[in-house]
């Protein structure tokens, strides 16, 4: 699919000019105006009430970089990765983590579309930009956002246009991209696709004493290894193709979409490396048709509508049917065994999950007049789970054989109000969350003997949020927002994976009031710039769904923390010269306690007040990047040298137990450098990258090591009707 996706831009691109030949002759001033407009949209978000970090796609697009990973070197994120490409990753937003965190590209929640299409297997030459909304989140969004949420927005570019790109690194690994889009500008029609291909063997090794490793029955043998990952290989294919109308009279925007792809994974590892498995295997692919609708000053001046609909199916495939047990070097260590998940409690298993989801977005603006505007969205996602094992054997497959469903409706409703010229602007919404659900668990019931248990749930819950921003001139601003915020489960939360995960039929929403103020300050120096920005956050939340400890078998399930309170300070700095010299810094403190005073039993919580398990209390990153100015018929070079810096932390409840002998996560400290170099007129241009430039030993989690030393080439081609630097 996506090599005929593929194929085809690349005829219809070499053709395009002739086709297009009569209707481009506005195309470059089209084209130098929606350059300036991004600018504006830029600083137009920068400038919104609410705590926001804005990243500029169009400086991500020579870089061989993942959207993890420029994330991660943002102010008060943390992004948790259990492995390699294609590993479970985890984002924290000052101090709020995991599901808490939402996904949205272009206003759509992406939590349905199953793992293939996640945020990290975007690529980032189809991004416009990044929205990263801390704690407080606009009611426009329509999600359930506690923690914050992650706005990708794809490009827009009104002009037709190439763009292909192809890495090859370290571990066997590839990365393919390729994006194009063909518009009329006479009749608006407009066709565009765009596809990705992801592969690597993630055959890095794991070493040192940190490195759990087990006999036969499951006990660590002491001692200092060195292996190499063997059934850890990830191959991920996604294809998207839209055609409609845009730019019209009667439509901003009338697309019909498909989206089609499909992963394939080994699992080495349980929920630490003590869990070795050398033929379990998973599989994935979605498919989604969707249409969107969206126009301005639609029936009457002042009103916007955008309107989403979509159907999708996600198929998963938990194959576990071997009969070997295996150690790290990859050898057979015992024979006959009845599959490798669930230790003891193991027994093969074929294992076929299928979502389907029927989702709605609606969003209505409305400007009641200048400067005063307000808004309703509406978010409805009705998920059904239906499970299958074509082997039956295994028990823990039992729960999921059967349908279990999570329905949600989300609403929002916001006023904003720009006052005294524009200088202070307020924003207040109130937000509506209801969800249903049916899980189901195997288990005693009273009697001697287990049967299927369906429990069913229903929950309703408001929340209430302000934002406010002052701007004495163009270079200041000083911004404060507070939201009362609920989140409902997820599926995954809710319903498990039927592969590491359990469900968990008994959580309940989560609850948070979230602060936050920040003073933002740009210093102009005629060619040079210099930009502060430094802000606090508070966060009281009660109910936090959070992964549980593994058990024995190598799996856990989401519990709920009662009682939960996270502050903190982030700072940082950039300074620009725009000849040839960019600096930026940041740092986070973040302190976040227990504060749930008594157990479910009543009995004192021996914990209370304590740090919080399993959470870094340092981060800080920096980065210089040099380069060459850019001009006609010159060649340009950039290079760029970064660090990344977590402070060490416990597994568990600091206070409890020796600290000598404690389970930690250790320090990280690592650096990454590369350099590109752009051929004249920017069209093409090849990248050099090294991560983890001193082969360090990186953990986000508990004795799960991530790859060391990473190094990648990669090559960019991009055309448009339009020139301008790209």
């Amino acid at each position: 699919m996506l090599l005929r996706i593929t194929g085809w831009c690349i005829l219809s691109f070499f053709v395009m000019p002739l086709w297009a030949q009569n209707d481009t002759a506005s195309l470059p001033a089209a084209g130098a105006a929606v350059v300036v407009e991004a600018a504006r949209t830029l600083e137009r978000v920068k400038q919104v009430a609410f705590p926001v970090t804005v990243v500029n796609g169009k400086e991500l697009r020579n870089r061989n970089a993942d959207v993890n990973r420029v994330l991660d070197a943002l102010p008060g994120m943390r992004v948790r990765e259990s492995g390699g490409m294609g590993s479970a990753f985890e984002y924290s937003i000052n101090g709020l983590s995991g599901k808490a965190v939402k996904f949205f590209i272009d206003g759509i929640p992406m939590e349905t579309m199953g793992g293939t299409f996640s945020i990290n297997n975007i690529p980032v030459n189809v991004i416009d930009r990044i929205e990263v909304y801390k704690g407080v989140t606009p009611a426009e969004l329509g999600g359930d956002a506690l923690g914050g949420a992650v706005h990708i927005i794809t490009r827009k570019d009104v002009y037709s246009f190439l763009d292909a790109s192809y890495s090859y690194g370290s571990f066997n690994t590839h990365r393919a991209a390729v994006s194009g889009k063909w518009y009329t500008p006479r009749s608006g029609f407009t066709l565009s696709a765009n596809g990705w291909v992801n592969h690597s063997d993630n055959n890095y090794q794991v070493w040192g004493n940190t490195v759990e490793v087990a006999d036969e029955n499951g006990r660590p043998i002491a001692g200092n290894h060195k292996y190499r990952r063997f059934n850890d290989d990830y191959r991920a294919i996604s294809g998207r193709v839209e055609a409609g109308f845009t730019n019209t009279a009667w439509a901003d925007q009338l697309l019909l979409s498909f989206t089609l792809s499909h992963q394939h994974k080994g699992i080495q590892t349980g929920r630490t490396m003590a869990f070795i498995y050398g033929d379990v295997r998973y599989k994935e692919k979605l498919l989604m048709p969707s249409i969107r609708y969206a126009k301005k000053n639609w029936l009457v001046r002042g009103l916007q509508v955008d309107l989403f609909a979509a159907l999708n199916r996600v198929e998963g495939s938990t194959i576990d049917t071997g009969s070997n047990k295996y150690n790290w070097a990859g050898a057979v260590i015992t024979s006959g065994v009845n599959g490798e998940l669930n230790g003891i409690r193991a027994q093969k298993s074929l294992y076929t999950f299928t979502d389907h989801t029927r989702m709605a977005v609606a969003h209505l603006g409305y400007q009641l007049l200048s400067g005063h505007t307000i808004s309703l969205n509406t978010n409805a996602r009705f998920t059904t789970r239906k499970g299958s094992d074509a082997i039956a054997r295994a028990e823990w497959t039992i729960p999921f054989r059967e349908p279990q469903h999570l329905n949600k409706i989300i609403s929002g409703l916001s006023y904003q109000a720009q006052l005294l010229n524009g200088k202070w602007t307020n924003s207040v919404f109130v937000k509506s969350f209801a969800y249903t659900a049916e899980a189901n668990v195997y288990d005693y019931n009273g009697g001697q003997q287990k049967e299927l248990i369906t429990y069913r749930t229903s929950k309703h819950t408001w929340g209430v949020g302000y934002g406010t921003v002052i701007k004495p001139d163009a270079n200041r601003q000083i911004k404060f927002s507070v939201e009362n915020a609920s989140r409902l489960p997820e599926a995954q939360e809710l319903l498990g994976d039927g592969n590491t995960i359990l469900n968990a039929p008994m959580l309940q929403p989560e609850r948070s009031l979230n602060m936050n103020a920040a003073y933002i300050q740009r210093i102009p120096l005629g060619k040079q710039e210099l930009n502060l920005e430094g802000g606090v956050f508070f966060r009281n939340t009660s109910n936090l769904i959070w992964l549980g400890e593994g058990d024995l078998f190598g799996t856990a399930r989401y519990e709920n923390i009662n009682k939960l309170r996270s502050m903190g300070i982030e700072a940082s700095v950039a300074y620009t010269n725009k000849k040839w010299l960019e600096v930026s810094a940041n740092a986070t403190w973040q302190d976040v306690r227990n504060r749930q005073r008594y157990t479910t039993s009543g009995a004192r919580n021996i914990v209370y007040n304590d740090r919080m398990k399993n959470m870094p209390a340092v981060m800080a990153n920096a980065e210089v990047r040099l380069y060459t100015p850019a001009a006609a018929g010159k060649r340009r070079i950039s290079v760029y040298v970064n660090t990344h810096f977590v402070q060490s932390y416990f597994l568990n409840w600091p206070s409890l137990g020796d600290p000598a002998t404690k389970k930690r996560i250790p320090q990280q400290w690592v650096q990454d450098a590369g350099i590109t170099y752009a051929f004249p007129g920017n069209a093409c241009s090849i990248t050099v990258e090294c991560r983890n430039l001193l082969n360090k030993q990186v953990y986000d989690n508990y004795l799960l090591q991530k790859p060391g030393k990473f190094a990648s080439v990669q090559i960019r081609y991009f055309f448009s009707q339009v020139k301008h630097n790209q």
